[in-house]
């Protein structure tokens, strides 16, 4: 008996092309990265003609303040609702723009909450910090993607 072969799927061209492009993007924009890629991301952001609101708000994604751990998932939160303001005319038309809202809502209320409470509470703040990154990266692939 022989094993069936797994048909072979070819790329799609261009469109394989920019999703794996932008999940590249995606991938070095997620981390902590150091001034200098911060400053060639600026540029390749104002090559794209990205707003400049969002593109002060990517620097400070990158360069967040040290002493306020929801610093980084606020200014996510607020690219998210530019991106969302400024592309969504360019993005597609089955794009989950309302779901993207609804999910940013929900972080910046567990964002709210959490600086309400007494105490700081890590493991709500790590998965805000987790939600917002999604929201972030799953925006700006359906953009990028584009």
């Amino acid at each position: 008996m022989t094993a069936a072969k797994k048909p072979v799927t070819k790329p799609k061209g261009k469109v394989l092309g920019k999703l794996k492009t932008a999940a590249d993007i995606v991938q070095v924009v997620g981390q902590i990265i150091s001034p200098d890629q911060v400053k060639q991301l600026v540029e390749w952001l104002k090559d794209q003609q990205f707003s400049d609101k969002f593109i002060e708000l990517t620097k400070k994604i990158h360069l967040p303040d040290k002493h306020d751990p929801l610093s980084k998932v606020k200014n996510q939160c607020d690219a998210v609702e530019e991106l969302i303001q400024t592309r969504s005319p360019m993005l597609a038309d089955d794009a989950p723009i309302s779901a993207w809202r609804v999910e940013l809502e929900r972080i910046r209320t567990g964002v709210q909450l959490v600086q309400e409470a007494d105490g700081n509470d890590a493991k709500k703040t790590k998965a805000l910090e987790k939600r917002a990154s999604k929201l972030y990266d799953s925006v700006f692939i359906a953009v990028i993607g584009k």
